[in-house]
């Protein structure tokens, strides 16, 4: 039987991350993954480490100032597996996305730099001609007023990420089990004494440890001891498609220009990385991607970035995932990061909204529910 301080359910960017705050609060952890590490939305996500830019739009100054503090934390913790992504955004006038409303964003985050004394990172946000920014895409042309050009981060590799997060929190070899579904806990006086799972092969085992932190998003909602508040409704997914796309940077547009929601395309591997598309998923158990979902993200692409031939492009890859929504009917993804203990003593469940973040959150969770054991490390 394996003996662990804390098992760990999920081992995406939550899940590796949790692990990694438990030891760095003096518990050894033990990570139980369903599939493969990142083989959920984590690995098929976009890999943008988002800077909160786009926050200062609605002035949420907090979620700014938290947003780059995680940039921070991914540049200062694991350099090597991050770099600087420039990315550019056409401007139209009569529009919220225009030049006149990124002078202000860029005026009030110089501003936010200065009073909360977080160290500017990456380059400031520059602003674009309209010739400049039309001769390097096939953009519409009615009302462009230029673009905004701003920098992000990107894992390119985000399984080589992952994986080096959980060997920095000894969560590798034997305390690593992948290809491992986590079943009922067990349960003595109320309080968790361990964890049944079940491995590839089909064979069973019982995993003493007095806690179990579930950090798998939206497979939550396949383990017994789901939190209620968990749901997987929506389907998400991004397409890697076999057409060049021009320059080094990731180009983010709209359906309607300047308006609505933003779709990034970004060179990988000679073709086009394309995302996020959403549908509502109801109820689903898989991150299944039909034909038509394919076909309806194709047609906003094309209407987004006409005269570029996506309509015609294959399709190379398929990167899906299940997300969280906030009231199951998967039109309205949750925004909300949570840290929950549903009983029994022991038993938490981390339920993060953004790839970015989940560092923050994962510590957060680790004060909060381990204090004594913080402390001692400290």
């Amino acid at each position: 039987m394996h003996q662990s301080d804390v098992v760990i359910v999920g081992a995406g960017m939550q899940g590796a991350t949790m692990a990694l705050a438990a030891a760095r609060a003096g518990l050894r952890p033990l990570v139980v993954e369903r599939g493969k590490v990142g083989s959920g939305a984590t690995g098929n996500s976009y890999g943008i480490i988002h800077g909160g830019l786009r926050y200062l739009q609605s002035l949420s100054v907090g979620r700014w100032q938290r947003s780059r503090q995680a940039q921070a934390w991914f540049l200062d913790n694991y350099p090597e597996h991050v770099r600087p992504l420039a990315c550019a955004m056409p401007l139209y006038r009569h529009t919220l996305r225009s030049p006149m409303a990124f002078r202000a964003a860029s005026a009030i985050e110089s501003c936010l730099y200065r009073g909360t004394g977080l160290s500017r990172r990456l380059p400031r946000l520059q602003l674009l001609g309209s010739e400049e920014i039309a001769r390097a895409y096939p953009l519409p042309r009615r009302d462009l007023a230029g673009a905004a050009l701003w920098h992000d981060l990107v894992a390119d590799d985000m399984e080589t990420l992952l994986r080096k997060i959980l060997a920095d929190a000894g969560a590798s070899g034997a305390a690593l089990m992948e290809d491992t579904e986590a079943g009922e806990l067990i349960v003595a006086d109320n309080r968790v004494v361990g964890l049944n799972v079940t491995h590839a092969d089909g064979s069973a085992e019982e995993i003493a440890t007095p806690r179990v932190a579930i950090c798998a998003g939206s497979w939550s909602s396949r383990w017994p001891q789901e939190p209620k508040a968990a749901t997987t409704a929506t389907l998400a997914f991004n397409l890697v498609l076999d057409i060049p796309f021009p320059g080094d940077a990731a180009l983010a547009v709209s359906e309607t220009p300047g308006k609505g929601r933003s779709y990034f395309l970004r060179p990988l591997e000679g073709g086009t990385f394309a995302g996020t598309f959403y549908r509502p998923a109801p109820g689903a158990r898989e991150p299944d991607v039909t034909p038509a979902d394919i076909a309806a993200f194709l047609e906003v692409l094309d209407r987004a970035l006409p005269g570029y031939g996506i309509a015609e492009a294959g399709v190379r890859a398929v990167m899906p995932g299940l997300l969280p929504d906030t009231d199951g009917t998967g039109r309205t993804l949750s925004a909300a990061d949570t840290i929950s203990t549903p009983g029994p003593a022991g038993l938490s469940q981390v339920l993060g909204s953004k790839l970015t973040t989940a560092p923050l959150l994962s510590m957060d969770a680790a004060r909060r529910l381990w204090p004594q054991e913080a402390r001692r490390a400290a």
